[in-house]
């Protein structure tokens, strides 16, 4: 499948690799189906970019890149409408903002995004417990300028091969 960028121009797809976030994401509800994006092979960045939108993409890592103590605190009814049977399957993303200065950037660790990699749903969740905020300064360093493990190929820990370090389900 052919997708029309503002960003890219056009980029082929594999069906298979859409991503299906059926409430959306915040301040973008009506977009649903994105795709993640990565032109140039070696930085933690990605793009998740909308399908029905041509202008719509965000920058997003993994979390644990930056914050290595990023916890997200859900219940198990949050993450229901990703039919998540084993929590090793799920990935964690946050969006970054760019500044000008692109050493001035932030993560939402506020709103994580939780992707079920087998039946590629997701959902944007809306921590409210006050311990992220929608504007973290990420700290750049040389070391953490390495390809992330956890986006869309489970993050393997020593709890095990594909184990999400986190989410925490209660």
């Amino acid at each position: 499948m052919k997708i029309n960028s503002t960003r890219f121009g056009t980029i082929e797809i594999d069906e298979k690799d859409i991503l299906t976030f059926p409430e959306g994401l915040v301040g973008f509800a009506a977009y649903k189906r994105f795709f993640i994006y990565n032109n140039e092979k070696k930085l933690p960045f990605f793009w998740l970019h909308s399908v029905e939108n041509p202008n719509l993409a965000f920058v997003i890592c993994d979390p644990l890149i930056f914050f290595s103590d990023y916890k997200v605190a859900v219940r198990k009814q949050e993450l229901s409408i990703l039919n998540i049977k084993d929590l090793a399957k799920a990935i964690t993303c946050t969006i970054i903002s760019i500044s000008r200065n692109p050493f001035r950037m932030t993560a939402n660790l506020q709103g994580p995004l939780v992707i079920n990699t087998e039946n590629r749903k997701g959902k944007q969740l809306v921590l409210v417990d006050g311990n992220y905020t929608t504007r973290h300064t990420i700290m750049l360093k040389d070391e953490s300028m390495e390809m992330p493990q956890g986006v869309l190929v489970p993050r393997k820990s020593a709890a095990g091969v594909g184990a999400n370090d986190s989410i925490v389900v209660s």
